[in-house]
């Protein structure tokens, strides 16, 4: 995005539709010439700023920047290890460039959490060394989601290396521990008994570089696949850089007056109907489902033959 089109067009309509804080995603971000520019308009603006970064070409500059700006940075960490998160990331050189960067911006007062793709190249053992070292370093939360069909999962042969169901289990075993001095997430494990949660859309918003805007990024990734019954258009309300009442177009989108998630006969009889929220609808969506279908991969009640492959991935 270019920052002058971000300072005068971006950031007024999103004052418009009240927001409050934003994330900087990519792409990775600390390779665009204007990220400090632009964190430092949506901080004028009010708005209080993340960045999501691989952390590999964290520049001094841009970590003292950002800690002036009481800006937080979210890193992404796919393993502990040169062998796991190198190899993914396709550079091993990667873990310890990374390794050093979280440190220095935990050092600087801006690291605020480490994401994770729990993944077939690393150890079980691993993740629980990812917590412990989140914890060192002073991070709030671990986010780990397993790969899937959007995001990173859309890539060829991505589902071989998502880690199995008994090892993500395990993964949840070992890093529940560390609970108790960090927020661990655990997006999209298997699920045996728990009402499912419910979901977002419209609370957090996406601007894509091309300016489409839209309640959810998930939904437009799912509606994206190839076995989509939803076209993209389905969740994206218009174009920051053509439109000009984006806040309004958000307000009148109201996706769960538009969408019944959840509505279908599985549903309606379960005994958890009135505690479960009917989990992600982008799940349904990326499974060649209308919206209102069941979310299978995750529904503890409909029978595990009839499961689907995972298809929510890691931003």
């Amino acid at each position: 995005m270019d920052w002058d089109a971000v300072r005068v067009r971006l950031i007024p309509q999103l004052l418009a539709a009240r927001v409050s804080r934003v994330t900087l995603t990519g792409g990775e971000p600390t390779m665009h010439p204007g990220l400090l520019p632009i964190a430092a308009s949506f901080r004028e603006a009010g708005m209080s700023v993340g960045v999501c970064t691989n952390a590999v070409v964290l520049s001094d500059e841009q970590i003292t920047m950002l800690a002036k700006l009481e800006a937080h940075l979210n890193v992404s960490l796919d393993g502990f290890s040169a062998d796991s998160h190198g190899v993914f990331r396709g550079r091993p050189a990667a873990f310890a460039e990374t390794v050093e960067n979280v440190k220095r911006a935990a050092k600087a007062g801006i690291l605020q959490g480490l994401l994770c793709t729990p993944n077939n190249l690393a150890q079980d053992e691993e993740y629980a060394e990812l917590c412990r070292f989140a914890k060192e370093q002073g991070a709030t939360y671990v986010l780990l989601n397993p790969l899937g069909e959007m995001g990173r999962g859309a890539a060829p042969g991505a589902q071989k290396l998502r880690r199995p169901d008994d090892h993500m289990r395990n993964i949840a075993r070992l890093t529940l521990p560390f609970a108790a001095d960090l927020d661990v997430v655990h997006i999209r494990f298997p699920n045996d008994d728990k009402p499912l949660s419910g979901c977002e859309a419209g609370t957090i918003i996406y601007v894509f570089t091309k300016g489409e805007v839209t309640v959810c990024p998930y939904l437009v990734f799912a509606a994206r696949t190839r076995v989509s019954q939803h076209p993209d258009t389905d969740f994206i309300v218009g174009n920051v850089w053509e439109h000009d009442d984006i806040a309004a177009r958000l307000d009148a989108y109201r996706f769960h007056e538009r969408w019944k998630v959840g509505d279908n006969p599985t549903c309606g009889g379960c005994s958890l109907n009135a505690s479960c929220g009917k989990g992600c609808p982008a799940a349904v969506v990326a499974a060649g489902e209308r919206i209102g279908a069941v979310d299978t991969e995750q529904c503890p009640v409909v029978p595990r033959q009839s499961r689907m492959l995972p298809v929510v991935g890691a931003s």
